[in-house]
């Protein structure tokens, strides 16, 4: 609390608020500072005393009026879990927040930029979260198709005024923070746009390569979906779309490396030799983020090997379900793999047995 005594000062001026179901106050302005690493040892583990830094992002106070209800009963959480899940699409056609958690939202204007949201704190008071100063981000490829409902991070808002919105259950409240340059540099407002509309692009590319790889991992889930059915109805019958579920999916794999590296199964650290499309796009993201004085000819160059690579890989992908994919899928699709098998009747009569007497 210390870092921050404004909640104190409005506690002193007017109480009133710890009435209320949450309240947020007015944040201590945002500074997107430089970092830089310091000369000397570089390795924390030659035992010499490293105190924590401050946290980094603009830091957010509020005040809740009652905490998140724990539950002692393990099968009591996991129905309010399966019972959360279920609500979920409930809470975005009505539009309210649960009181299982807490949104924050941040505004440029008019527009949304980002969306937060946090688990509601077991315990009732003052509580704060740290906002890195950036807007909602692209997906990233993966090769699971990601269930998560967090929304990922993107590129760093510029310097200025922006609104804060918290949502809690009925209740909202308001605010506003204001961004500001590191003040040990001197940084032009050119500069700031060239740097935001560079990062724009590479968040581009990134979705791109995204959207390209979850097609991917959905059609080679298919497949192996096929491959397990048809092995169940009949292994022997279906052999020959067996295989080419089992070809297809070692295709798919193959492309999804050129954007991701292959699969690696090996534990500790590790690094593959590959160069791939999403390495060359997060080396440009790093470059373009770090660059205070305006985007340089290495930038350039870093965003067009990445965008080269994306190219080729794009092409792959797109080869691959015009040509192998294509076939496979009409090949499946003239099966008959109906899970329905033909019903017999029973009769006892039929199924007599005649029994000799032994004389």
């Amino acid at each position: 609390m210390l870092d921050d005594i404004r909640p104190l000062r409005a506690l002193a001026t007017d109480n009133t608020f710890l009435q209320k179901d949450i309240e947020i106050f007015e944040p201590p302005t945002a500074y997107q500072a430089a970092y830089q690493q310091p000369t000397g040892s570089r390795f924390g583990g030659d035992a010499l005393y490293n105190a924590e830094n401050r946290k980094a992002g603009a830091m957010i106070t509020y005040y809740l009026k009652e905490g998140k209800k724990k539950s002692t009963d393990k099968k009591e959480d996991e129905e309010d879990t399966k019972e959360n899940e279920k609500n979920d699409k409930k809470e975005e056609l009505s539009g309210v927040q649960k009181k299982d958690s807490i949104m924050f939202q941040f505004y440029e204007g008019e527009m949304l930029i980002r969306t937060l949201k946090k688990k509601t704190p077991e315990k009732p008071g003052f509580h704060r979260i740290y906002w890195n100063m950036d807007e909602k981000g692209p997906d990233r490829p993966a090769r699971k198709i990601s269930k998560s409902k967090n929304e990922p991070g993107g590129s760093d808002v510029k310097p200025g005024t922006y609104k804060i919105k918290v949502t809690f259950g009925t209740m909202s409240d308001e605010t506003s923070i204001e961004v500001k340059s590191d003040p040990r540099l001197e940084v032009s407002t050119t500069v700031i746009n060239e740097v935001y509309e560079t990062s724009k692009k590479i968040s581009a590319l990134t979705q791109t390569a995204a959207n390209a790889v979850k097609q991917l991992v959905e059609s080679k889930n298919v497949a192996n979906k096929f491959q397990i059915e048809l092995k169940e109805l009949d292994k022997k019958k279906f052999k020959d779309q067996i295989k080419a579920s089992k070809d297809i999916v070692k295709q798919i794999d193959s492309v999804i490396a050129l954007y991701i590296g292959k699969e690696d199964k090996r534990q500790g650290i590790t690094r593959n030799p590959e160069i791939t499309v999403i390495q060359r796009i997060g080396t440009a993201s790093s470059y373009v983020g770090s660059r205070k004085t305006g985007i340089t000819q290495t930038e350039r160059r870093l965003i067009q090997f990445a965008e080269e690579d994306l190219k080729k890989a794009l092409q792959k992908t797109n080869d691959l379900f015009e040509d192998k994919w294509k076939t496979y899928r009409e090949d499946i699709s003239k099966l008959d793999i109906s899970p329905f098998k033909e019903v017999k009747v029973f009769d006892l009569n039929k199924r007599r047995v005649n029994y000799k007497r032994k004389s």
